[in-house]
């Protein structure tokens, strides 16, 4: 699925193989390919696979000397980068603590607001776009869709009094 932001910038959840990792190997939740390497995400884990990248030159070959490709023999290829793993806790409690904390004190929290909001706008946008069943065009300023009023809907909800947005 497809969206485009306002400034032509064009983000889309895809599938299709970058390189020649096998499909899902360690069960992820998500697997993001590169010509590189395959990123796996888990629920507290992130991995990153290198891939073996051929580091000599492959010369254009004539279609019809079919021995002389059968000749050049295997690649050379080595490692894009090092393999690398990261794990995390799941639990959330501590930027729960965190942000009550703040709210005390009115220090800035360990991850502020508009950080959470940034780093989740990309997959909410992309799950709206899915469900939605076309293309959207996203509005980062006005951050609304421009082609899309019942997407726009889908936005915000209405709070239980007596709670509201200014």
């Amino acid at each position: 699925m497809l969206w485009e932001y306002a400034d032509g910038t064009l983000a889309s959840f895809a599938q299709f193989n970058a390189n020649s990792a096998p499909a899902n190997a360690k069960g992820a939740l998500a697997e993001f390919r590169g010509t590189e390497g395959t990123l796996y995400l888990t629920h507290n884990k992130i991995e990153i696979v290198p891939e073996p990248v051929r580091t000599d030159e492959i010369p254009a070959l004539d279609p019809r000397d079919r021995a002389g490709s059968a000749r050049q023999g295997r690649a050379t290829t080595q490692a894009a980068d090092k393999a690398f793993t990261m794990t995390g806790a799941t639990d959330t409690s501590a930027h729960a603590r965190n942000f009550l904390d703040c709210v005390k004190s009115r220090k800035p929290c360990t991850c502020p607001p508009e950080v959470g909001h940034r780093s989740t706008t990309t997959t909410l946008l992309g799950n709206l776009a899915y469900d939605r069943g076309h293309e959207l065009i996203w509005d980062g300023e006005a951050e609304r869709f421009s082609n899309d009023e019942e997407a726009n809907q889908l936005l915000s909800y209405e709070y239980r009094a007596p709670w509201k947005l200014p």
